[in-house]
Formats: structure tokens, sequence, C-alpha cells
């Protein structure tokens, strides 16, 4: 069953789909001689998306569309993991997604034109330990040097927040909130953290679309952050807010309130669709195991008590190579992995 949008993936795309915040993480991700080449004002996101709807608890991504300095387009693609270690393929699943990205190009602006744009790939990531996967897909493939001309290299760029100090992060409130809260996230100094985010969030109240931002920011922090209690996150909402009469206060509790409900009925969805998915593997399981062994029992008769505990305790696996033998064995034995236990005069 497919995941609906995590807490992450909500707030990045809320956050990284402004203008202001785009260009910030630009700069912060790409070398200056890659910036210096893109008109900063003409990129947009679109509304592409190429991750498999199973992995939006690990994964997201945004395909922004540039113009370089001639005119010439573009392709920045953006590929965000939310998971605190870094995953050791994730050039392999970038080097996919960018391909999905090309071919969505080929199907829109770019139908007819005999050359790709150039795309840039980026990787932002905000886990507890610092990035030690490879950075360059070739490093994935293994081969002698006569063999590396057909390895594609395919190097991204890296934004590893661990390793970005404070004081270079933005410096522009909706900006600077949204790298402290991606960076602290998953950190037990988010506890300290907060008093600046909320900070922030004052900065936001007259900005178009200033108090909706609030609002999913504070929903995030009360959803994501493991290590931040609700009572700690309104008890500074109140500080911060307390000489305006507690007007936005009181919205904020409203919605610190509502966070709570949703992490609730997340994580009772989240619960529901676990069982769900394990009563329907475990029905899978029953089912393939019963099949097998009807047909096993056509071919040499009743089975004895071991084999029916042998199907009973079997994984997928199993099952799979049971399956495959049992036309061709000359003896039940024969069919399954324990030789050992049942040698060949048995």
């Amino acid at each position: 069953m497919p995941q609906s949008a995590s807490p992450h993936d909500h707030f990045f795309k809320a956050a990284f789909t402004r203008p202001d915040t785009t260009v910030e993480l630009l700069r912060q991700a790409l070398p200056e001689e890659v910036i210096a080449t893109l008109d900063l004002g003409s990129v947009k996101p679109t509304k592409a998306s190429f991750i498999d709807p199973r992995l939006r608890g690990h994964y997201s991504d945004l395909l922004f569309e540039a113009a370089c300095a001639d005119g010439a387009p573009t392709l920045i693609y953006l590929l965000v993991e939310h998971k605190s270690h870094p995953e050791h393929w994730v050039a392999l699943d970038l080097l996919r997604y960018a391909i999905e990205a090309w071919r969505h190009w080929r199907k829109g602006p770019g139908r007819g034109e005999k050359r790709l744009p150039p795309l840039v790939p980026m990787v932002l990531y905000h886990g507890e330990e610092r990035w030690k996967a490879p950075q360059e897909f070739a490093d994935l493939v293994a081969g002698p040097e006569p063999l590396t001309r057909y390895r594609p290299r395919f190097r991204f760029e890296l934004l590893d927040l661990s390793t970005v100090a404070d004081d270079r992060l933005p410096a522009g409130a909706v900006s600077r909130a949204a790298f402290l809260a991606l960076k602290y996230i998953h950190r037990p100094e988010m506890r300290e953290r907060v008093r600046e985010i909320v900070a922030c969030l004052r900065a936001m109240d007259e900005e178009p679309g200033g108090l909706e931002y609030i609002r999913t920011l504070l929903n995030y922090l009360i959803i994501a952050a493991r290590e931040l209690e609700p009572e700690r996150l309104r008890e500074t909402v109140n500080e911060r807010y307390r000489e305006e009469h507690g007007i936005m206060a009181t919205i904020a509790e409203q919605w610190i309130q509502e966070g709570i409900q949703k992490g609730i009925q997340k994580g009772i969805q989240q619960g529901m669709q676990q069982g769900m998915q394990q009563g329907m593997q475990q029905g899978i399981l029953k089912g393939e195991s019963t099949l097998i062994e009807r047909l096993l029992s056509r071919r040499f008769g009743p089975l004895p008590e071991w084999a029916c505990a042998h199907l009973a305790d079997a994984t997928p696996e199993q099952l799979e190579r049971w399956a495959d033998r049992l036309l061709d064995a000359p003896r039940l034995e024969a069919v399954f992995d324990d030789e050992l236990l049942f040698p060949p005069n048995a």
C-alpha cells in the first residue's frame, strides 16, 4: 500500500518551492562557477516528482527549470534524503530519477529537440550521521581498468547540513527557519535551536503566505522532531509572542494542538498500514504454502509431519526455491533445503 506524504516531504515542499528559499538552497549547494552560469531569477519548480510512492517516507524530490545566462534551458533535480543515516545506493536512485526527469522534459518543452538540456543533480541530506556514501555513480561499479570507460560518472552535488555551521546558513527569516528545522529535526539540539526558529517566525507574520508557512513549520516540529516536547515548543512560542497580547500566541497554540492531533492520527494510520501490510504478507505466504503443500501431496502422497512443519515456518525465499524444485525432484526430500537432515537414502 503506498504511503502518504511524510511530514518531512510536506514541509520540504512548502519551504523549497518559495523562490527566496530556493535561491538560498542553490547558493548553499552549488559551486560558484555553476551559480554564475544560471539566471537565478528564472528558477522555478515544476510539479513533476519521480519518487516511488512507497519511498515517500525516506525521500523527497523537486525538479526545477532554469535558464542559463545565455537563455538556454537547464534542469536542476534535487533529491532530499530524510533518513537518519546516508543511503549507500543513493547515486543509483538519483541516476534513475534524473533519466526520468529528462524523459519528462522531452515530452514537454523539449519535444522535437535533438539534444537534452544540462541537468544539475543535487542531494540534500539532514540525517544524524555525516555523509559517507559514494557521491559519484562510477564508485558503485566494480571491474578492471579497461572496463572503466563504460561506467557513467554522474557526480552529484551534496549538501550535508550536519557539516554546515549555523552562522553559514541563510540570514533571511523564512530560509533560516527552514534550514534550522531540517538540520536539527533528528537531533537532541532541537530543544535549544527551537528558540531561534520561533524567533524567525515573528518576521513571517506580514509576508504573503507567511501565516500558512508558520502553521506548516509548527506542525512539522510537533510531528517530526523526536527530541522536542510539545510543551517546550508551546512555552517558547508564548514567550516570544507575550508582548503581542497573546493574539498570535493563541493562534500558534491552535496550530500546535493541530500538529499534535496530526501526529496522533499519523501514528494510528501508520500502525494500521503496517498491520494491513503484515496481514497481507501473511495471507500471501499462507496461500503459497497451501498451494505447494497440495502440489507436493499430489506428487508424493500424504506429507509427513516434518514437511508440513517446514511449509508452515517457511520464508518467501524458501517457498520460491521449493516451488522451483517440486516438479523435477525425484523424491520429497530433494525439494527442501535441509539435505543434511534428509540424506539421499532417507
